[in-house]
């Protein structure tokens, strides 16, 4: 294995890498498992920048969603696997759901909206979205509006 600057996973001189969130561990993890032994090289496969590389394995934050689809192609992970890594699903969300446990089609718009806002509280990854629900859009501060 060659030793010169940051163009090696990790890179050469840091016995570890700086701290991050699960995110960054995870695509840390993806890399490592596959065998790179550089950043280009990684990055050469998976057909993107050296730099984006670097950024998602240090990221601090969690991810915006078109990061999160883009890393779960690369990888070829399911996005469930990513969602958890970034924070935004827990495991115990990613399990079956038992018979007596709602279904999407049970549930209201209001119900799943709600649901929606209590698994993204706190979530400062951006400003909200509004979400338009048969015709009429819905903001996070209760505004809607038809068109």
């Amino acid at each position: 294995m060659a030793t010169s600057g940051e163009n090696y996973w990790p890179p050469t001189g840091r016995t570890s890498w700086p701290l991050t969130t699960g995110f960054g561990v995870w695509i840390r993890d993806q890399i490592d498992a596959r065998g790179y032994e550089s950043t280009e090289e990684a990055a050469r496969a998976l057909g993107v920048y050296p730099s984006l590389l670097r950024h998602w394995a240090t990221i601090v934050r969690s991810p915006s969603p078109q990061v999160l689809r883009q890393v779960a192609v690369l990888f070829d992970a399911p996005i469930q696997d990513v969602l958890i890594a970034a924070g935004y699903m827990t495991e115990e969300e990613n399990r079956p759901l038992s018979p007596t446990r709602m279904s999407l089609q049970q549930m209201s718009n209001k119900q799943i909206l709600d649901e929606i806002c209590r698994r993204t509280v706190g979530d400062t990854g951006g400003p909200p979205i509004p979400v338009r629900v048969n015709g009429v859009l819905h903001t996070p501060d209760g505004w809607t509006s038809t068109p």
